[in-house]
């Protein structure tokens, strides 16, 4: 699996030099998906910047609903009107801000990632991720990714007011991408080249809505478990602000375990965020994305899956269990 930006947009070179009918929309969504699945826990927490976003503007309000008055009355409170989806990720955000804080200082995350076990061990402390494998054409283990994750601090410092905590998560997505599109530019150019010469689309920069934005990172987010739980409870209450959120309420994960599913229809890219969360703590049980266009253009569609079997703390590193 590829590691680095550039990794990810030669892979991508290669598969459209190698199929010359794909068209340049698919290497796109490859780059998209892959950057978003090789940083998933790396959450930049911007210090410098938190503070003056405790007024920032831009969430979505819900629209309130005009009590009726009687003449000569005092004007009463506003009702506000809520969606079936707008309760369900309240009542997921009263959840999480009961739930305890994880004890341990290293979270321990089993899962099935597409087709291959997998056990990743975060340091709370030190933000330092180790991954153990297991499956076809995988490493048994990867060099620990040292500062991979925030720290259990550093998420406790991020703002859980929704409208700071919105106007952050934006910030976040543009500074990584930034950083994303730089380092690929070359390569980006070099492969547009190509592609004008063959008369194809060119690869263009994706340009997300302030929406898509929030829930990629919130999608990010809610996985590391070491987001404690007030930003949790707050992550929940920016999803019910942010229009476009889907909530099935009565979904069933892959191992039919009960779940609210939340998803997400990017229009840029036309895949399909979905995250499937435990209704009675909240624990992610599954994260999936799907990718349509190529259907439509005469090509299969892409998935990805992350099962998460279990998450527990320990005081040390575990050892690796598929030795």
């Amino acid at each position: 699996m590829p590691r680095t930006d550039e990794d990810i947009l030669r892979t991508v070179m290669r598969r459209c030099t190698e199929d010359m009918h794909a068209p340049a929309s698919i290497a796109a969504q490859v780059v998209t998906r892959q950057r978003r699945r090789d940083r998933r826990g790396r959450i930049l927490t911007l210090t410098a910047t938190t503070a003056a976003l405790g007024t920032a503007a831009g969430v979505v309000a819900l629209v309130p609903r005009q009590a009726a008055q009687t003449p000569g009355a005092h004007s009463t409170q506003p009702a506000i009107t809520l969606t079936a989806a707008q309760r369900t990720l309240y009542r997921l955000s009263s959840v999480a801000a009961g739930a305890p804080q994880g004890q341990g200082r290293y979270a321990v995350m089993r899962e099935m990632q597409d087709n291959y076990k997998k056990m990743s061990v975060i340091d709370s402390v030190t933000g330092d991720v180790w991954t153990y494998q297991q499956g076809a054409g995988v490493p048994a283990e990867l060099p620990v990714a040292r500062h991979d994750s925030p720290t259990q601090a550093q998420f406790a410092a991020m703002p859980t007011d929704p409208a700071a905590l919105r106007a952050l998560l934006i910030s976040q997505y543009d500074q990584q991408q930034k950083r994303a599109d730089a380092a690929m530019a070359d390569q980006l150019k070099e492969k547009n080249k190509i592609l004008r010469g063959q008369h194809r689309p060119v690869i263009k920069p994706l340009r997300l809505t302030a929406d898509d934005k929030v829930f990629e990172q919130a999608n990010l987010l809610l996985w590391n478990p070491l987001v404690g739980p007030a930003l949790r409870s707050a992550v929940f209450r920016v999803l019910a602000a942010t229009p476009g959120v889907r909530v099935d309420s009565h979904a069933r994960d892959q191992l039919g375990r009960p779940a609210v599913k939340i998803s997400w229809f990017d229009r840029v890219t036309s895949v399909t965020l979905a995250m499937f969360e435990d209704p009675s703590t909240t624990r992610v049980l599954e994260q999936t994305d799907t990718s349509t266009p190529a259907a439509v253009n005469g090509h299969s569609s892409s998935s990805g899956r992350d099962l998460y079997l279990s998450v527990t703390r320990s005081r040390t590193v575990p050892a690796n269990p598929y030795r």
